[in-house]
């Protein structure tokens, strides 16, 4: 699993924007081993099923553009992220079913990162890696660290 301490600080920051919602986005990394942010629309209830106030789902137009840019750059996916209005740094049984697909990865080797928020500050956040069907999380220590040279935030 990736060290998400250098990102976490921007993670929270655009999480805390929109503190009613769930924000979500992609951690990518480029070429040179560089991290960034990428906010991507959370499109939920589109579709007539929970809006964003309850569940993500990442704009799938803006996660194609971002994954060709990537692709012809020489970089890559590494996390998507998440945050949860009101409860806990973990994956909702939604969350897992998502990222689940016939017992495998929608997304093979990117990890899922959880923002739990209380009264629109963020509380918590856990990075979790997939191998088959099972999730193995971690704390991600953020409260204190600065993001790193180089961990920036692009528009998506």
């Amino acid at each position: 699993m990736n060290d998400y301490v250098r990102v976490a600080p921007r993670i929270v920051e655009l999480a805390e924007r929109h503190p009613r919602e769930e924000s979500c986005g992609l951690v990518v990394e480029d070429a040179a081993g560089v991290l960034a942010v990428v906010p991507v629309p959370n499109v939920a209830g589109r579709d007539g099923g929970p809006g964003p106030e309850q569940a993500f789902q990442l704009d799938p137009g803006a996660h194609l553009a971002i994954a060709r840019r990537l692709r012809a750059e020489g970089g890559r996916v590494i996390a998507v992220w998440h945050t949860h209005v009101d409860g806990p740094g973990r994956l909702s049984a939604a969350d897992r079913a998502g990222a689940i697909d016939d017992g495998r990865p929608t997304l093979p080797g990117v990890d899922w990162i959880v923002v739990g928020m209380r009264s629109g500050k963020a509380e918590e956040i856990q990075a979790f890696t997939c191998t088959g069907a099972r999730f193995v999380g971690s704390p991600v220590a953020w409260r204190d660290a600065a993001a790193a040279p180089g961990a920036k935030s692009r528009p998506s």
